[in-house]
């Protein structure tokens, strides 16, 4: 039977029959695979930590007719940050839907893959922090969306082709030199200016604040993700501009990040009955 090896991040995995799993993952080019964990429920399997959901792992798998399975895995990178709490359990699972929104079984999609580690590995390196995963996120959707050719425009107005920048780079708040940013269009891809927003009524409000965070994010790195601080009603109005991207143009909605608006949500309003001279809340 034909051997080879992969090297791949696991983005999710399902039941097969009574012991086994289908383990989906994602390699080095891009090209995601689903392939055949045999024996993997049964106790004490050799195979159990290697298809985690969210682990970088070497694969040596075997050639099937229809189903490529797994004879060996060695874990690379068990990326246990990622467990040490649910906020990032849950970021993780939303770089995992994406990575197979932008990925065709059995067909390289390059860069993918290096976006996804990054991102995994800027989650687990800080699993407290919802404001850095809030920004990793950004950053995947940001560099995959460009990966396929459907990047945000950022840096210019998509009505007038003006370039953007913040009020304080133009005087009179913009009618000279740089335009201020104001508005974003999914049918026309990217930013618009604010004296060309009123031309565009469908288009959603994104001032400049939200639009530092994302071409921020575009470029964020560990230092960058640990060191920005933008509030949480800039960073829902960052993620709004990019998901509606994401769903205007890949037609298609994703799971996850209701779940995570649930998270936020639950979080502050604990946050507020901790709050000093708050009455706890025992009821809806």
């Amino acid at each position: 039977m034909p051997l080879y090896t992969v090297d791949g991040i696991v983005l999710r995995t399902r039941e097969y029959g009574e012991r086994d799993r289908l383990v989906t993952l994602v390699d080095r080019e891009g090209t995601r695979r689903t392939v055949l964990a045999k024996g993997v429920r049964r106790p004490r399997s050799s195979l159990a930590a290697g298809v985690q959901p969210y682990t970088f792992s070497r694969f040596l798998l075997w050639k099937g007719r229809s189903l490529d399975g797994v004879s060996q895995v060695q874990v690379l990178d068990a990326l246990t940050g990622l467990r040490g709490s649910l906020e990032a359990l849950a970021a993780a699972a939303y770089v995992a839907e994406l990575a197979e929104a932008f990925t065709q079984e059995g067909a390289p999609s390059p860069g993918v893959f290096a976006t996804v580690l990054e991102v995994l590995r800027g989650l687990a390196a800080a699993p407290g922090d919802r404001t850095a995963h809030a920004l990793w996120l950004r950053h995947a959707e940001l560099r995959l969306l460009e990966g396929a050719g459907l990047g945000m425009q950022l840096d210019a107005c998509q009505a007038c082709g003006r370039s953007l920048g913040p009020p304080a780079a133009s005087p009179a708040g913009g009618e000279e030199g740089a335009a201020v940013p104001a508005g974003y269009s999914a049918e026309l891809g990217g930013v618009l200016c604010r004296r060309c927003l009123p031309g565009h009524p469908a288009a959603l409000p994104l001032d400049p604040a939200p639009w530092q965070v994302l071409r921020q994010a575009r470029r964020l790195n560990a230092v960058l993700a640990g060191r920005l601080r933008p509030g949480a009603e800039v960073l829902a109005r960052a993620a709004e501009a990019v998901q509606t991207h994401l769903v205007y143009h890949l037609g298609r909605p994703f799971r996850s990040p209701g779940f995570l608006a649930i998270l936020d949500e639950a979080t502050r309003l604990t946050a507020q009955d901790r709050a000093p001279g708050r009455e706890p809340r025992t009821g809806p």
